[in-house]
Order: structure tokens, then C-alpha cells, then sequence
């Protein structure tokens, strides 16, 4: 799935959305044209996570609240973070999952 993060700068706040959200094999988040500092205000300002270098460690609930709230997508959603979680790319303690920023 792509986290698309916008922002609108004539209203100063920014969306997150879902791209691809059936997509469990990938978790990644397009940034294209937007500072590091402006996909902080918008994943701070939307509950999305936090961004720490060039990834977004995104909470694990912000994604599920955007899904199909299905139980066969929530299964899924689960079984990808428990695949994240086996490379080291998941925090238990702020139930976040680490992903990469694409910002070109």
C-alpha cells in the first residue's frame, strides 16, 4: 500500500491517504515535492506517526482506520506488520511500522 501525503498550502494542513491499499506486499509512503518538515506537520497534525529520517513509522491503527474494515483486510493488514515486525521494521511499544519516504 502507498501512504500519500499532501498538503494544501492555501488552507496550511495536509491529508493522508490510502493508495493501492490492497496491496500488503509493499508499504511505502510518497512524499514527491513535499519538505521533511512538512510531512511531519501533516503525520503530527493527522495521528499518522512520526517521521524519522527518511521513513514515517506509522501507526498501525491510523492504516486499519483507513482500510476496508473488513476482517479479511484487517487479517492481512496484521499478517504484513507481523512480516515487518520479523525484520525489525515495527515498534510494539507505540504500535507504529516503519515506512519508507519516496521523496522524488
Amino acid at each position: 500500500m502507498i501512504v500519500v501525503v499532501t498538503t494544501d498550502d492555501a488552507r496550511r494542513d495536509g491529508v493522508i491517504r490510502l493508495d493501492d491499499r490492497d496491496n500488503f506486499a509493499e508499504l511505502a509512503v510518497d512524499a514527491v515535492g513535499l519538505s521533511r518538515e512538512a510531512v511531519t506537520a501533516v503525520a503530527v497534525s493527522t495521528g499518522a506517526g512520526a517521521v524519522d529520517g527518511d521513513h514515517l513509522w506509522i501507526d498501525v491503527d491510523f492504516l486499519r482506520g483507513r482500510g476496508r474494515g473488513t476482517d479479511e483486510w484487517n487479517a492481512a493488514l496484521a499478517a504484513m506488520v507481523d512480516y515487518a515486525a520479523g525484520k525489525g521494521w515495527t515498534d510494539s511499544g507505540s504500535g507504529r511500522v516503519r515506512a519508507h519516504i519516496r521523496w522524488k
